[in-house]
């Protein structure tokens, strides 16, 4: 084979491999986006439903001025008992998430493990 020819190839290979680079790269810029948008519609869903509840809670919310409503929230969340009552619960939250992420990575190393014990035929 010549050098000519060697060159050729190589430069093929490159150009694919570009371009397999760039649709990768579109791929993860599409996926970051659609990301971006569940977590954006997850904090509206749960701004909307929060919102209700503050609402419900309030009998007659039109009376108040968000102003009003702020002030009684900073009252109610200054209290020593909710503050306290919130980091306990924040507590045993970031506990049951830290369980989750560790389990599942424990599961996925298992299944990497059996993966790479039997190769495939």
């Amino acid at each position: 084979m010549n050098m000519s020819t060697q060159m050729e190839k190589l430069l093929a290979q490159q150009a694919k491999a570009q371009q397999k680079l760039h649709q990768a790269e579109m791929e993860d810029k599409r996926i970051k986006k659609q990301i971006a948008e569940v977590q954006r519609n997850e904090r509206t869903h749960r701004l909307c439903t929060r919102g209700a509840y503050l609402e419900k809670l309030l009998v007659e919310p039109e009376l108040f001025s968000d102003e009003d409503v702020f002030r009684f929230l900073d009252y109610a969340f200054g209290t020593l008992y909710v503050k306290d009552e919130l980091m306990k619960r924040l507590e045993k939250k970031r506990k049951e998430a830290k369980a989750a992420v560790e389990k599942q990575a424990a599961e996925a190393a298992k299944a990497e493990e059996k993966v790479a014990g039997n190769p495939i035929e």
